[in-house]
C-alpha cells in the first residue's frame, strides 16, 4: 500500500485540534522537505517523527527521510527508534519557510539579481523588503559575504584615520564623509546577512577556526561607536550563540584592549537574553571575573560595568524593553514630523506607533556608544529590544521608509562617525622637536595601553 493512502487512513488517530496541522504539512511537501532539511538527523535514519504537540506524548506524523508521508501515531503511541522533530523545531522552521517563501516573492517584484538585491541592503535607506528579499536570494552563498566585510572593514579603517585630520579641502571631507556612511552601511549590512542566513553547520565549522579567542571580527563594527553598529556587533553574537560561547568569555576575561572588552561584555548580554538556556553560565562569567594582579587600570574600567548590567537586565527584563520601545516610538515621531498633516506615514502619538514600527527606531538611535554619557542607558534598552529579533525587524517598511528619506543626512552622520573617532583613538598630529612620550607612559592614541605595548612597538 503506498505511503500516503496508509497515511490518510491512519489520521482518525489523530485528535481534531491537531487535525488541520497534521493536513497542513501533508498539503505543503515543499515545507516538509525545507524542515528535514534544517533539522539535524543521525546518519542512516530513514524515517522521522514529526511532533504535533509539546510535551513528547504525541500525535506524532511518521515521514520518510526524502519527505513521503507513512502513517499517524495518536497520542500516547511509542516513535519506536525514528530520530524526533519536535513542536518547537516545527514551529521555528515553519517560520523560517514563510519568510525564505515571502522573500522569493519580494525578491521576484524587484528584479530578483542577488547582486542588486545585496547592494540595496548595503545601503542606507535600505527598506524590510529589500532585506528579506536580499535574505531569500543569498541562501547558502552567505558565506562568500565574509570577504565583502572585511573589504570594507579595511577601507573604513583607513578612511576615518585620513579624514580625523586637519586641512582638508570642505568638498573632499564632504565627499569623504558620504562615503563613510556608505562603507559603514556596507560593513554592517553584509554582516547582517552573513550570519543571518549562514547554515548551523556553517556556524559550526566557523567557530573552530583559530583566533576566534583572541580576535572577534565582528569587534570591527563596535570600533565605528555609533549606537546602531554597536548593537549590530551584539546581535551578531546572539545570533550566532552557543558556538561562539567561549571564545566571547576568553575575550571578556583578558580584553587586548577598552572596545574588544566592551563588544564581548554586549555580545554576552545579548546571548543571555536571546537563549535562556545559556543566561545562568553567562550571568555567572560577568559577575564573577576576578581582575588579574598584573591588569591595568583600564581594563576593569571596560568590562567591569557588565556585572551590574547584568543583575539589572535580569531583574528588569521587560520594564528596559518597554523603555526601549518608547525610545523606538518617540524616534519615528520625531522622523516623520515633516510629513503633512493626513499623511499615513505621519505618527504624532506614541500609541499609534506599532511594535514592528518601533523596533527600527531603537536599533537605530545615533549616539556614540562609547563616550557619550547616555550611551550605556541607551544600548541597555535597545538591547534588550533587539537581542531576540529577527533581523529584518532593524528596518522600516519601504513605503515608511522613503517617506522619510532624508533625514538626516548621510553628510551629517558621517561626520558624527569622525568626530566619534576623534574621541576614541585621539586626533593624530604631527610631532613636534622636543615632544616625547615614554616607553611606560600612557599611548596618545587613547588605547589605554602603554605606549611600548601599543604605538611604540
Amino acid at each position: 500500500m503506498p505511503h500516503d493512502e496508509h497515511f490518510l487512513q491512519r489520521l482518525d488517530r489523530v485528535a481534531s485540534d491537531h487535525l488541520d496541522i497534521a493536513l497542513g504539512l501533508y498539503r505543503d511537501h515543499e515545507l516538509v522537505r525545507f524542515l528535514l532539511g534544517n533539522v539535524t538527523l543521525p546518519d542512516g535514519a530513514e524515517r522521522v517523527a514529526i511532533a504535533l504537540s509539546d510535551g513528547g506524548q504525541g500525535p506524532h506524523l511518521i515521514v520518510t527521510r526524502d519527505g513521503h508521508f507513512v502513517t499517524c501515531l495518536g497520542a500516547g503511541m511509542r516513535t519506536g527508534p525514528h530520530p524526533l522533530v519536535t513542536r518547537a523545531q516545527l514551529d521555528a522552521v515553519a517560520g523560517k519557510h514563510e519568510r525564505v517563501r515571502t522573500g522569493l516573492e519580494l525578491a521576484r517584484k524587484r528584479g530578483g539579481d542577488a547582486s542588486r538585491l545585496f547592494h540595496r541592503v548595503c545601503k542606507p535607506g535600505a527598506s524590510r523588503e529589500d532585506y528579506l528579499a536580499a535574505h531569500a536570494t543569498v541562501g547558502p552563498a552567505a558565506g562568500m559575504l565574509g570577504s565583502t566585510y572585511v573589504v570594507w572593514a579595511k577601507a573604513l579603517d583607513t578612511m576615518l584615520a585620513a579624514y580625523s585630520g586637519s586641512g582638508i579641502a570642505a568638498s573632499v571631507r564632504r565627499s569623504g564623509e558620504e562615503g563613510l556612511v556608505r562603507g559603514a552601511w556596507a560593513m554592517m549590512g553584509s554582516a547582517t546577512l552573513l550570519i543571518d542566513a549562514a547554515s548551523r553547520d556553517w556556524v559550526e565549522e566557523w567557530s573552530k577556526q583559530d583566533g576566534l579567542d583572541r580576535l572577534c571580527p565582528w569587534g570591527l563594527l563596535t570600533w565605528l561607536s555609533a549606537v546602531p553598529f554597536v548593537l549590530r556587533a551584539a546581535w551578531i553574537a546572539a545570533r550566532l550563540g552557543k558556538p561562539m560561547l567561549a571564545s566571547y568569555k576568553k575575550r571578556f576575561a583578558r580584553p587586548s584592549n577598552t572596545i574588544e572588552g566592551r563588544e564581548a561584555g554586549w555580545g554576552l548580554l545579548a546571548m543571555g537574553l536571546r537563549h535562556e538556556g545559556l543566561r545562568a553560565e553567562i550571568g555567572r562569567t560577568l559577575r564573577s571575573r576576578k581582575p588579574a594582579p598584573e591588569e591595568e587600570p583600564w581594563v576593569e574600567a571596560a568590562v567591569g560595568p557588565f556585572a551590574e548590567l547584568s543583575r539589572i537586565l535580569d531583574e528588569k527584563d521587560e520594564q528596559l524593553r518597554a523603555e526601549g520601545m518608547k525610545l523606538g516610538r518617540d524616534l519615528l515621531i520625531v522622523r516623520t514630523a515633516h510629513l503633512p498633516e493626513g499623511s499615513p506615514h505621519r505618527f504624532t502619538e506614541a500609541s499609534q506607533v506599532p511594535d514592528d514600527l518601533a523596533l527600527p527606531g531603537v536599533v537605530n538611535v545615533w549616539v556614540d556608544g562609547h563616550n557619550d554619557e547616555r550611551a550605556m542607558d541607551v544600548m541597555l534598552v535597545s538591547l534588550a529590544c533587539i537581542a531576540r529579533a529577527r533581523a529584518e525587524d532593524f528596518y522600516y517598511p519601504a513605503a515608511l521608509q522613503h517617506a522619510m528619506i532624508g533625514f538626516p543626512s548621510s553628510a551629517e552622520l558621517g561626520a558624527s562617525l569622525i568626530e566619534m573617532r576623534r574621541k576614541l583613538c585621539g586626533v593624530s598630529r604631527p610631532v613636534v622637536k622636543g615632544e616625547w612620550c615614554g616607553r611606560n607612559e600612557p599611548c596618545p592614541c587613547g588605547s589605554g595601553k602603554k605606549y611600548k605595548k601599543c604605538h611604540g612597538r
